[in-house]
């Protein structure tokens, strides 16, 4: 009788399980550049069916098949790169179209978008701020907060934290002291979202990233986000690319994070970390160029690895 109890118990857990939604390991995101146009040095993109030399975040037929690429490939969320200060401040008429775009196009494809901004602690970004960097950072929390973090194209994080995300370009163990020293009145919007940190243009002890980004490749502490894009390196005079047997092992790696998985950019070409369809045997930058020169070299190898891992 015991065995037959046990039994039955473990067919109707088993069928419970069936019907419990599958939460993919690693969700996978990338990020897209909506600044930096001028710094293609040569390469061309395939939008809508033409080798673009500098496409148009503000074109939303542009962004509809940016996206519509992004999605094939496997990847539904995207982080939108709003890290320089004039972007929020003397450029904002020019930069709110663009994201404003994005989410329109998560609604129509069924995909969803967060926010990455800037450091401001730089003598450059100084110039286009007048506040201090945190009360700088809340007003963009603040905008993010009421323009488009309400909207379900909006990424929440999950995972027992139902905030939204929002991304700094800021090392972990760099934002979080600053973040606790600074008074409570310029936290009231960051407070909100879930905080994600990054990885910047200098080499970091491993783990101290919480894996959002921006070079090479790493993870967080506990290995639950993890970041891979097809560059080498971190500082500029290191970078170049790496070749494809290098970075399925990389996006392997990067399948295996418990909670989320970035891959590099798509189209953020002035720091060579870009994955997407590419023709660069015009480019005029050796560290950009493409093994061989073939425009679908890195997005095969992810499509083909995130096809296997769904």
């Amino acid at each position: 009788m015991k065995y037959f109890t046990s039994k039955v118990v473990s067919i109707i857990l088993i069928t419970l399980l069936a019907y419990i939604p599958k939460v993919n390991a690693g969700e996978p995101c990338c990020h897209i550049l909506l600044c930096c146009r001028s710094t293609n040095d040569g390469m061309k993109f395939l939008v809508n069916g033409w080798w673009n030399p500098a496409h148009d975040y503000t074109d939303i037929n542009q962004v509809s098949d940016i996206m519509q690429k992004v999605k094939d490939a496997g990847v539904k969320n995207v982080i939108i790169d709003m890290t320089n200060a004039s972007q929020w401040t003397n450029l904002w008429k020019e930069f709110e179209p663009m994201v404003n775009n994005v989410q329109k196009v998560c609604r129509q494809k069924d995909m969803q978008f967060f926010v990455f901004i800037g450091a401001a602690f730089t003598e450059d970004d100084k110039k286009n701020i007048s506040s201090t960097p945190f009360s700088f950072w809340n007003a963009m929390a603040k905008n993010v907060w009421e323009m488009w973090a309400q909207d379900p194209t909006y990424r929440r994080y999950g995972y027992g934290d139902d905030r939204p995300v929002l991304i700094v370009f800021q090392p972990s163990e760099m934002y979080w002291e600053r973040y606790q020293a600074a008074p409570d009145s310029v936290k009231t919007y960051l407070s909100k979202f879930h905080i994600g940190t990054t990885q910047v243009n200098d080499p970091i002890l491993p783990g101290k990233s919480d894996g959002w980004g921006y070079r090479n490749y790493s993870q967080s502490v506990d290995g639950k986000v993890r970041f891979a894009c097809p560059n080498k390196g971190v500082p500029p005079a290191d970078w170049g690319r790496i070749n494809g047997e290098e970075w399925k092992k990389r996006v392997e790696w990067a399948t295996e994070a418990e909670e989320y998985s970035i891959y590099g950019s798509y189209d953020d070409v002035c720091d060579a970390i870009h994955w997407g369809i590419a023709d660069t045997k015009d480019c005029e930058v050796a560290h950009k160029k493409y093994p061989d020169d073939k425009p679908e070299y890195y997005y095969n190898i992810l499509k083909e690895v995130l096809e296997k891992n769904k």
